[in-house]
């Protein structure tokens, strides 16, 4: 397949090249930058807080409030964890579910939303909460990027819309 850029005639806007043809979900962007973005919470927080979990407990073995901060930490890093993965497992779902008669992709596609804007508060709180040294642009880096996903599957959402009225 070949991948042509078509002459634009309007100066103000760039040259229109089409998307590549979505085949299977791992086609779909949204797909691959939610999985993207499974790698920094999975791989950076998470090996971050375990490895400063290790120094914090050699050195307050003894302390109340250690296992306050834990009880805060453990929530929510695992409430962020499920968050997270359970995002690229929805739109996988909802692209089975599109081929069907019913609407339910277009729910599950409601709930891939949610959970990103989820995601960008446990994000917000991981960093001014959970003290882990990742750099503050980084997190903004990748709260940027969940609110991509979150506009590009509501795009997705309406084409897929658009889909069942042509079907009717």
């Amino acid at each position: 397949m070949y991948n042509k850029n078509y002459t634009n005639y309007n100066k103000n806007k760039s040259s229109y090249t089409p998307k590549k043809a979505v085949k299977s979900f791992r086609d779909l962007e949204v797909y691959q930058k939610s999985l993207e973005s499974n790698v920094f919470v999975c791989s950076e927080v998470v090996n971050f807080l375990k490895a400063n979990k290790k120094k914090i407990n050699k050195k307050q073995e003894n302390d109340e409030m250690s296992d306050y901060d834990n009880l805060i930490e453990n929530s929510i890093i695992k409430n962020m964890l499920h968050c997270a993965l359970s995002i690229p497992h929805l739109i996988v779902e909802s692209h089975s579910k599109r081929f069907g008669t019913g609407t339910e992709h277009i729910t599950i596609l409601d709930d891939v939303m949610l959970k990103c804007n989820k995601m960008v508060a446990y994000l917000e709180q991981t960093r001014d909460i959970l003290n882990t040294g990742i750099e503050t642009d980084r997190f903004e880096e990748e709260i940027k990027k969940y609110f991509t996903t979150r506009q590009k599957v509501l795009n997705l959402q309406r084409v897929w819309k658009k889909y069942i009225q042509e079907k009717i």
